[in-house]
C-alpha cells in the first residue's frame, strides 16, 4: 500500500446503533495500493495504530484470491465410478498452498495468510469424508494395486448420477508491525459435480 489518505473531517461512526450513547469518533480514509486497488474505508479511533493494523489485516485477507477448488478423481471425472471399488478424490497440483497478502499504511503494516485446513467431500449417497490434506494424486503409469488413496469412497449401489460436493476450508491468521497478530474467520470454497456409479460387470458388458 502506498498511502492512507484521510477524506473529510472526523465524523460519528456510520454503523453505530441508534442510542443516547456518545458516538465514537473516526474518519473515512482512502486506501491506495501499488496494484491499482483503491477503496474508502472507515477507521474508528484513528489515533490507535492497533485499530489501523487490524483493519489492514482484514482488508488484506479479503483480497487474497481463493477460488473454488480444482478437484480431480480416479476414475477421472466424466467416467463412471465402479461399485465396491475406491473412488479417489484429490486436488490439482498447486491447490493446497498457503496464500498471503500484505498492506501498508505509512509505517504500519499487516499481512494476512490463508492456510488450507481440510477438504470435505459430500459423496452424494449420504456420506461425508473429512480429509486432512489434498488427497493422493493417482498415477496412471503405476499399477492400481500399488497405490493407496488418503481420500476415497466406495459406492455400494449403482446410480444414474450422485451430486458430489467438494469443499476446502481455509483458516486465517495475520501478523503486523509491532508484533501484533491474531486469527481471522475461516473461508470455505466448494465445487459440485455429478458422479455416475455402475456395476463393474455392466461396464464390461457395455464395452
Amino acid at each position: 500500500m502506498n498511502d492512507l489518505k484521510k477524506e473529510g473531517a472526523n465524523a460519528p461512526d456510520p454503523d453505530r446503533p441508534l442510542s443516547t450513547e456518545q458516538p465514537k469518533e473516526g474518519a473515512w480514509y482512502e486506501v491506495r495500493c501499488s496494484d491499482g486497488y483503491r477503496n474508502i474505508v472507515w477507521i474508528k479511533n484513528r489515533k490507535s495504530t492497533a485499530a489501523v493494523r487490524e483493519r489492514l489485516a482484514h482488508r488484506a485477507y479479503e483480497r487474497i484470491p481463493i477460488s473454488a477448488p480444482k478437484v480431480l478423481t480416479a476414475p477421472p471425472r466424466g467416467r463412471e465410478a465402479l461399485v465396491g471399488l475406491p473412488h479417489w478424490f484429490y486436488l490439482a497440483q498447486g491447490e493446497w498452498v498457503s496464500k498471503s497478502k500484505r498492506l501498508h499504511a505509512g509505517g504500519v503494516w499487516a499481512e494476512a495468510t490463508a492456510i488450507p485446513q481440510r477438504m470435505t467431500v459430500a459423496t452424494g449417497d449420504g456420506h461425508t469424508l473429512v480429509c486432512a490434506g489434498p488427497g493422493t494424486t493417482y498415477d496412471s503409469s503405476r499399477p492400481s494395486a500399488l497405490q493407496r488413496s488418503t481420500c476415497s469412497h466406495r459406492y455400494v449401489q449403482p446410480t444414474h448420477a450422485h451430486r458430489v460436493t467438494v469443499s476446502v476450508t481455509w483458516r486465517g491468521t495475520w501478523h503486523g508491525s509491532g508484533g501484533a497478530g491474531g486469527a481471522l474467520p475461516p473461508i470455505t470454497r466448494s465445487v459440485t459435480f455429478p458422479v455416475r456409479v455402475v456395476e463393474a460387470q455392466a461396464l464390461v458388458t457395455k464395452g
